[in-house]
C-alpha cells in the first residue's frame, strides 16, 4: 500500500458510516444467493419450468461469480474501489429488478448471470475497503464487522426468503436487494474515500481467460455431475480434462509471465495458503448446511417452509453475535484458540445433528443451530483477521478476491459432494433396510405394525416402501452431517501452522 494509504487510514474520517456501507455491501451478494435458493420451487411453478431448468437459476449466478471474481483487483486499482463498488452495486441493483420481473427462462438466466457478475466484486471490495480505513492493529475488529455482513445475511436469506415468499411473492426476493443496495450505494458515493493505486499495469487477457476456462469447466461440472454419474458420463471427463489443462497453463503463466494476472508472491505467504483452505472448508459447511437442513426440515421431519425459517433465524442471531464478539476477544486471546474454539463448536453441532432421530424435539435442532451459529462467527472472524496479519498492504487487493473466489469453490463443491452423497446413500440405505422386510423375518413378522402398511396388496407395499425410503434419506441426512463433523476436525491442525504475528513483531522488533 502507498503512504498515502497508509495516512488515510489511520485518520479517515466517518469510519462508522463507512463500515455500515461495506457491511451492507458485502452482505449483499451471500443473501441473494441464498434467497434465490428458497424461491426456487416457487419460480419453477410460477414459470412453468422443469427441474434442470430452475437449477440454472443458481448455477449461472455461481458461474458468473466464479468468473467475475478474479479481474476485481486489477479493476480496483486501475478504476479505483469506490468508482468501480458504485459501479458494480447499480448494475446490482438493476439485475434485480430485472430478474424480479422476468417471465421465462431464458430471460432470468440471463440477467441472474448478469447480477452475477456484478456481484462478484461485492465480497472483496468491502473487505478492501474496511482493512484500509482501520489501522493493522484494529483490522480484527474491521474483519469482524465484514464477516458479520457477510454470515449474518447468508445465515438469514432463507429465514427472510421463506417469509417473503410465503406473503408476498418469489419476486420478491429479488426486489428485496433494490433498497438495500440504493440505501449501501448512496453511503458509499457521500462517504468512501476514493483509492489512488494508479494501476499501470496492462490487463493480461491471456491469463484471465485461462483461468476462467478453469473455474467454468469445473462450476459445469460440479454442477452436472450427479445427473450424470460423475466419471461415467463423456461430458464430466471433458470437462474435468479442460479445467485442469487450464489450470496447468495458468500456473505456467503466471510463474513465467512478466505481468502475470495474479502476482505468485502471495502465495508465499504462508497465512494466507493456510487462510485459503480454511476459507475453502468454510463454503463446503456453510452453503452445504444451508442446502441440506431446509430440506431436512420439510422432507423428513415434516416442518413447514415458514416455520424452517424461523427455526434457523437463531442460527444468524448467534453468527452476529460471536462475530462482533470475536473482534473484542482477540485483543485479549490469541487468535488461533479462538479459531480453534469455533471450529470445535462447529463440530460439536454436526455431532448433535447426526444423532438426531424423527422424534427428536424442535428445541434439540434450534439448540444444535444456536452452538453452529456461534461457531461460525468465532471461526470466521479469527481465521480471515490471521490470514491478513502477515500480508503485505500491496497484496490485500488480490488476496481479497481470492478468498471470495475459493468460498465460492467450497460452497459448489460441497453442494455437489454433499448432494451426491445423500442421493447414493439413500439407495444403497433403501437396499439395506428393504432387505429385511420380509415375512420370514420373525421381528418384522410378529410386530405389530401401522394398518396402511402390508405385504400382501399393493397399497400397503407401496406405504412400506415410502416409509423405508424416508427412513433411508433420514439415515443418509445424517451421515452428511457426520461427514462435515469429520472434515472439520481434520482441518483444525491447520491453525497451529499460521504464524504468530506477536512474536513476529517482536523479531523485528529486535532485530532493529
Amino acid at each position: 500500500m502507498s503512504k498515502t494509504t497508509s495516512k488515510t487510514t489511520h485518520s479517515t474520517p466517518r469510519r462508522g458510516i463507512i463500515t455500515i456501507a461495506a457491511v451492507l455491501g458485502a452482505g449483499l451478494q451471500g443473501m441473494d444467493t441464498m434467497l434465490a435458493a428458497v424461491a426456487l420451487p416457487h419460480i419453477r411453478g410460477s414459470l412453468s419450468l422443469t427441474f434442470e431448468e430452475a437449477s440454472w437459476i443458481l448455477t449461472s449466478y455461481l458461474i458468473a461469480v466464479a468468473i467475475a471474481t478474479p479481474p476485481v483487483s486489477w479493476l480496483g486499482r486501475k478504476f479505483g474501489r469506490k468508482r468501480l463498488f458504485l459501479f458494480v452495486i447499480g448494475g446490482f441493483i438493476v439485475c434485480s429488478m430485472l430478474a424480479g420481473g422476468a417471465d421465462g427462462i431464458n430471460e432470468m438466466v440471463a440477467y441472474r448471470f448478469t447480477q452475477g457478475v456484478f456481484g462478484a466484486a461485492l465480497v472483496p471490495l468491502s473487505m478492501h475497503i474496511l482493512l484500509d480505513i482501520y489501522p493493522r492493529e484494529e483490522h480484527g475488529t474491521a474483519i469482524s464487522w465484514w464477516s458479520f455482513g457477510v454470515m449474518f445475511s447468508a445465515i438469514c436469506g432463507p429465514t427472510l426468503g421463506g417469509i417473503l415468499t410465503e406473503f408476498l411473492s418469489w419476486r420478491w426476493n429479488f426486489y428485496v436487494n433494490i433498497p438495500i443496495a440504493s440505501f449501501a450505494m448512496l453511503l458509499i458515493y457521500i462517504f468512501v474515500p476514493e483509492s489512488n493505486d494508479n494501476e499501470k499495469r496492462p490487463f493480461d487477457w491471456f491469463g484471465f481467460i485461462l483461468l476462467t476456462t478453469c473455474l467454468a469447466a469445473t462450476q459445469l461440472m460440479l454442477d452436472r455431475g450427479n445427473k450424470l454419474d460423475w466419471f461415467q458420463s463423456p461430458e464430466i471427463l471433458l470437462e474435468l480434462s479442460a479445467a485442469c489443462l487450464a489450470l496447468y497453463l495458468f500456473i505456467v503463466h503466471i510463474m513465467t509471465s512478466k505481468e502475470p494476472f495474479v502476482e505468485p508472491a502471495i502465495f508465499k505467504n504462508r497465512n494466507l495458503v493456510l487462510g485459503l483452505c480454511l476459507t475453502t472448508m468454510h463454503g463446503v459447511t456453510l452453503v452445504g448446511l444451508t442446502g441440506l437442513i431446509p430440506s431436512f426440515l420439510n422432507r423428513l421431519m415434516d416442518v413447514p417452509v415458514l416455520t424452517i425459517g424461523l427455526i434457523l433465524a437463531p442460527r444468524g442471531i448467534a453468527t452476529a453475535l460471536a462475530s462482533t464478539a470475536a473482534g473484542r476477544l482477540m485483543i485479549r486471546f490469541n487468535p488461533k484458540w479462538i479459531c480453534a474454539f469455533g471450529m470445535s463448536l462447529m463440530s460439536l453441532s454436526l455431532w448433535l445433528m447426526a444423532g438426531f432421530t424423527p422424534e427428536t424435539a424442535t428445541w434439540h435442532f434450534i439448540l444444535a443451530i444456536i452452538i453452529q451459529g456461534f461457531g461460525f462467527g468465532l471461526f470466521f472472524v479469527s481465521g480471515n483477521s490471521m490470514t491478513f496479519a502477515t500480508l503485505p498492504a500491496e497484496h490485500r487487493a488480490e488476496a481479497t478476491a481470492f478468498m471470495s473466489l475459493m468460498r465460492k469453490i467450497g460452497s459448489s463443491v460441497g453442494v455437489s459432494v454433499l448432494v451426491g452423497m445423500l442421493a447414493r446413500n439413500t439407495q444403497r440405505n433403501h437396499e439395506i433396510l428393504g432387505a429385511n422386510i420380509s415375512q420370514m423375518n420373525e421381528t418384522f413378522r410378529h410386530r405389530q405394525l401401522p394398518d396402511s402398511w402390508s405385504l400382501t396388496n399393493i397399497q400397503g407395499m407401496a406405504a412400506l416402501d415410502k416409509e423405508v425410503t424416508r427412513q433411508a434419506e433420514f439415515i443418509a441426512y445424517l451421515f452428511d452431517f457426520h461427514v462435515l463433523g469429520i472434515v472439520i476436525l481434520l482441518m483444525m491442525p491447520l491453525i497451529l501452522l499460521f504464524r504468530n504475528t506477536e512474536l513476529s513483531s517482536k523479531k523485528k522488533s529486535e532485530n532493529k
